[in-house]
C-alpha cells in the first residue's frame, strides 16, 4: 500500500500564513513593549512659559510639571535659620524684569533666576528617581558693566537613591559682543549625566581673591553667586519593577509563541 496516500496534506499557503501570523503577533507585541518602556522614560523639557513671573522665598517650594523646586537660601541666612529672597520666574522679553541685575539676553520666554546666594532642589513630586540630559543656563552679574571674566561656576549636586550624593561643576558663559551675557547649553559629563537622582541641587560660587571658588558659611559670595536656567531636558526614570513588569510580559509572550510553534509542529509531522 502506498503509504503517501495516508498522508496529512497541509497546503504550504496554511503554513506560511500561521508562521507569518505567529512573527507578526510575536513582532507586535515586542514593538509594543518596547514602547511603554521608552515612552515611561520619555524626556521633557522643563520650561517656565506656563508660569507667571513672581518672585519665590528660602522654604517656598514651586511645583511644576511633575517637579518640585525647593528654593534654598545662602549659607549666611541659612546658618541664622532666616528667610531670603532667592528665587524668580522672569520674563526673558521683558527688559525691565531686572532693575539692577545684569539679565542674562537670549530667553523666549519666561526662565528660573536664583539670586543672592540661594540655590535650587529638583525632586520629583511623585518621589520618582529621574536623570538630567541638558539645560541652558547663564550668569546674572550683580550690575551691568562688569569686565568680561571669569567670576565663577554653577554647581551640580545630585543625591542617589542609595543616599551618595555626586557632585559638578560648570564655568559660566562669557559675555557676547553685545557685552551682555547670554544663555549657553550646558555640557554634562556622561559620568553625571547617567546617573538617576532623587534629588539635585543648582547652586554657584564666585571666585574669591585666593583663587577658590566659595560660597559658604566661611567664604561668603557676597550677594554675587546668581545664574538662571531654562529648558531643562529631565526625565523621569521607572522603577526596578516598571522593568519587571516588561520583562514578564515578554517571557510570556515567548511561552505563547513557543507553544504555537510546537503545536503546529505536531500537526505537520502528525500525517508524516
Amino acid at each position: 500500500m502506498n503509504r503517501s496516500s495516508c498522508a496529512v496534506r497541509v497546503s504550504p499557503a496554511t503554513v506560511h500564513r500561521s508562521a507569518t501570523r505567529g512573527r507578526t503577533t510575536l513582532l507586535s507585541a515586542l514593538a509594543t513593549l518596547a514602547l511603554l518602556s521608552s515612552a515611561s522614560a520619555t524626556a521633557s523639557i522643563l520650561t517656565f512659559d506656563s508660569l507667571r513671573p513672581d518672585v519665590y522665598a528660602s522654604g517656598q517650594t514651586l511645583n511644576t510639571s511633575s517637579y518640585n523646586l525647593h528654593f534654598l537660601a545662602d549659607p549666611t541666612t541659612a546658618a541664622s535659620g532666616g528667610v531670603s529672597g532667592v528665587g524668580a520666574i522672569l520674563d526673558g522679553r521683558v527688559g525691565s524684569s531686572c532693575d539692577i541685575a545684569a539679565c542674562p539676553q537670549g530667553a523666549t520666554g519666561n526662565y528660573l533666576a536664583i539670586l543672592n546666594d540661594g540655590g535650587v532642589n529638583f525632586s520629583r513630586a511623585d518621589h520618582q528617581a529621574f536623570s538630567l540630559a541638558g539645560f541652558d543656563y547663564s550668569f546674572i552679574a550683580p550690575v551691568s558693566g562688569l569686565p568680561d571674566m571669569q567670576w565663577g561656576q554653577l554647581q551640580l549636586s545630585g543625591t542617589l537613591s542609595n543616599g551618595q550624593v555626586i557632585s559638578t561643576s560648570l564655568a559660566f558663559p562669557g559675555q557676547g559682543s553685545d557685552g551682555n551675557y547670554h544663555f549657553q547649553s550646558a555640557s554634562l559629563l556622561s559620568g553625571f549625566g547617567n546617573h538617576a537622582f532623587t534629588g539635585l541641587t543648582f547652586s554657584a560660587c564666585i571666585f574669591n581673591d585666593t583663587g577658590v571658588c566659595s560660597n559658604s558659611l566661611d567664604f561668603p559670595a557676597f550677594n554675587q553667586g546668581q545664574f538662571a536656567l531654562d529648558n531643562i531636558n529631565i526625565s523621569a526614570v521607572p522603577e526596578p519593577s516598571t522593568y519587571m513588569l516588561l520583562l514578564a510580559g515578554l517571557g510570556a509572550i515567548g511561552m505563547v509563541a513557543r507553544r504555537r510553534s510546537g503545536k503546529f509542529a505536531a500537526f505537520t509531522v502528525q500525517g508524516a
